[in-house]
């Protein structure tokens, strides 16, 4: 099994890693999910983690992960 890491640029708009493609942005999205997990099993609780729970494309085309809800993401009046 692979551990690679999906290939991703530095979005100079957004300060962030930005992946090229929705596959990448889904791989990178799940590996942090797991890191995450793991850390959260380590410590015993998963109180106060911040997870990666979506992503979104920015205006520079580049798709990035966040943990913020789209419920919040649309509330603030951005459009994804």
């Amino acid at each position: 099994m692979s551990t690679k890491t999906p290939d991703h640029t530095f979005c100079p708009t957004c300060g962030l890693h930005g992946f090229f493609d929705e596959r990448d942005a889904d791989r990178a999205l799940g590996q942090a999910r797991t890191r995450r997990n793991r850390t959260a099993d380590k410590q015993g609780s998963r109180r106060g983690m911040t997870r990666e729970n979506r992503t979104f494309t920015c205006g520079e085309g580049l798709i990035h992960l966040t943990s913020q809800s789209r419920r919040s993401f649309v509330a603030m009046g951005v459009t994804a």
